[in-house]
């Protein structure tokens, strides 16, 4: 299961990347939808703090964690909901002023929380298309590696990921003249 660090920066990198290279333009598109990018790329991990209540209740953490939270059903509600705060013309004067649209912060929830999904199908597996099927499904890559790499691949690439937003942060976006 990938650590946090990498459901945050791939989210991250994925907007991130898309806002440099396909819309251009800060106004249509605000660096605060990176940080929504980041809360969506974690989103699906709240069953753990849900876990952390009903433990008490005698819920196991695999009762809980990966089963309805890491359905696919998540991003496709959330992209529903862009959709239909859209056609109602959902607005707020505050956000307006910041240029951030609430259709596009469900879109990129949405996104943040698939990316989510498909990234802890990688090494392991989920219940993503929980309640209706209970069946894990994923390319467990980790359970093919010899035992030792199990255990540094994902914090290696926790690493690597985040030395590349630092420089990409530095270099690209220019973070030194923020300060």
């Amino acid at each position: 299961m990938p650590y946090p660090v990498i459901h945050i920066l791939v989210a991250v990198i994925l907007v991130e990347l898309f806002r440099k290279y396909y819309i251009k333009d800060n106004k249509k598109f605000p660096r605060y939808y990176i940080l929504i990018a980041a809360i969506g790329g974690i989103l699906p991990d709240l069953d753990i703090g849900l876990f952390y209540i009903l433990y008490f209740f005698g819920y196991t953490l695999e009762q809980i964690h990966r089963t309805f939270m890491h359905s696919l059903f998540i991003p496709v509600i959330l992209g529903f909901a862009g959709i239909f705060i859209s056609k109602i013309s959902i607005k707020s004067p505050e956000l307006r002023k910041r240029h951030i649209k609430i259709p596009v912060i469900f879109f990129i929830l949405s996104i943040g929380s698939f990316v989510h999904i498909v990234l802890d199908l990688i090494p392991g597996t989920a219940t993503i298309f929980y309640p209706i099927i209970n069946t894990s499904i994923g390319l467990n890559v980790l359970g093919n590696l010899p035992s030792v790499f199990e255990y540094l691949i994902l914090p290696s690439i926790d690493g690597i990921l985040l030395i590349f937003w630092f420089f990409w942060m530095e270099f690209k976006l220019k973070i030194n003249e923020y300060f």
